[in-house]
């Protein structure tokens, strides 16, 4: 689970007069009171010049958004699928404008480029080990065709073990990608150095990989999963093949684990849930708004009337899950805070998303308790994303599953505050160093078995 899930749809650039002097990359602080939160727009000029913006803070990366003026010196930015709008005017190679969301309205100045990010652990060249680039076709899905990166240590041979990466919830790239980080890059590197293959791979429709984006489910994940992963295995070139998924992705590692076709050497999970869908999306916003000052009561309510919401959605009746969504905009109406959460409601009972409607109701346990294979389950004290909780249903589930929670440490086993999202790109780690060491210490175990 590493992106929130935002209520998008594709925005129209409109037509504007041509300028390309504020073309490119801007960059600021939205002051929020006791918060400060980082956007960037990304500008394109010509005939019809396009819009996104970034929020890194909160994982929301590329809205499209509309440009509805563009000139040497000003520009005017609306968003409309999230509220929001931006106008400003060049001052000294600055903008100087206002950031609008709904009733709020807030200065909003940028500059030139992107932030600079600090990221010591991102791996940079001259490398002690090979790569190759690599395209598997997924035989469910001819025109999915999954691009990826072999990484090879300097001394490889067929007792070499090698393990297939499996990425978290929402489109993301080989490296696992996310606010300036490279966990999956940063995994491999160190796998390598210490004699350990690896495959990492784009998601579907994703940088190098084919297909749809918009068709992704929880079952395609799973299929794309299996194809890479019997595609490596069968290549012959490695000694034990297993499998490493961060969050969604290892779920995913546990349902090939028990489906009696993949069977890897050994799985690896990494804030892996635990329990079903509905579940861990609950815990998630008590966690996340109750750390973000929301009253308790508000929070209660909210996530009360989600799981009854998600519990109509799994019936398959959207009209009730539409309508319980619409008497809570009602109930909320004088108290405009509370009302913007239950207008969150709406969009989720409107929302027609194919993952969302399979996670909500997938529920890990029986792959848990079925995978044979050795498997280590690691958990962070300070996730927000997959709870702690997790941890605990995973040692009832299966007794023979090492499990390990590292006090300190987040979704992203980043050592960190509060755990909360808003931390991810502001802490420079990529992962922790004890965690590594750990993966390691578990797949060198396995040569010897």
């Amino acid at each position: 689970m590493n992106t929130f899930l935002f209520t998008l749809i594709a925005a129209t650039a409109l037509t504007a007069s041509p300028g390309q002097d504020l073309s490119g990359k801007w960059h600021g602080h939205l002051n929020l009171g006791m918060n400060r939160m980082r956007i960037a727009f990304n500008i394109s000029g010509g005939q019809a010049p396009t819009a996104t913006l970034d929020s890194p803070d909160q994982g929301a990366l590329g809205l499209k958004g509309e440009v509805s003026h563009l000139s040497g010196d000003s520009v005017s930015l609306k968003f409309p699928n999230i509220g929001a709008a931006y106008k400003a005017r060049l001052s000294n190679d600055s903008l100087k404008g206002t950031f609008s969301q709904g009733m709020i309205n807030i200065p909003l100045d940028m500059a030139r480029g992107d932030f600079d990010l600090k990221r010591p652990q991102t791996p940079l060249p001259p490398f002690p080990y090979s790569t190759e680039e690599i395209t598997i076709t997924n035989p469910d899905f001819p025109d999915v065709s999954l691009a990826g990166t072999l990484t090879l240590p300097e001394e490889t041979t067929d007792s070499t073990p090698v393990v297939v990466f499996i990425s978290g919830s929402g489109q993301q790239n080989r490296d696992e990608e996310m606010f300036g980080h490279k966990p999956f890059a940063v995994i491999a590197d160190a796998l390598a150095r210490q004699g350990i293959a690896s495959f990492r791979y784009d998601d579907r429709g994703t940088a190098g990989s084919t297909g749809n984006a918009k068709d992704v489910s929880v079952e395609s994940d799973i299929s794309d999963a299996s194809a890479v992963f019997d595609a490596i295995r069968n290549m012959k070139r490695f000694g034990k093949t297993g499998l490493l998924g961060h969050s969604e992705g290892g779920r995913i590692a546990f349902r090939l684990a028990a489906d009696g076709k993949s069977r890897p050497d050994f799985i690896i999970g990494i804030g892996t849930p635990a329990m079903r869908g509905d579940s861990i999306l609950a815990d998630q916003n008590m966690a996340l708004l109750g750390k973000s000052g929301m009253p308790r009561e508000w929070t209660e309510n909210y996530v009360r009337s989600m799981l009854g919401i998600y519990a109509a959605l799994i019936e398959g009746n959207r009209e009730k899950a539409t309508d319980m969504a619409k008497k809570e905009l009602e109930r909320t109406a004088s108290n405009p805070p509370e009302h913007q959460l239950a207008k969150n409601l709406v969009r989720i009972a409107e929302l027609d998303n194919k993952w969302l409607s399979q996670f909500i109701s997938d529920s890990p346990a029986d792959d848990i308790a079925a995978s044979t294979c050795p498997a280590l389950a690691i958990f962070g004290e300070l996730d927000t994303q997959v709870l702690p909780v997790n941890a605990s249903e995973m040692r009832r589930l299966n007794p023979g599953v090492e499990v390990r929670l590292f006090p300190g440490l987040n979704h992203l086993m980043q050592h960190a505050s509060t755990g909360t999202i808003a931390e991810y790109g502001e802490i420079e780690e990529t992962i922790s160093p004890e965690v590594i060491s750990t993966l390691i210490h578990f797949i060198e175990a396995q040569k010897q078995k």
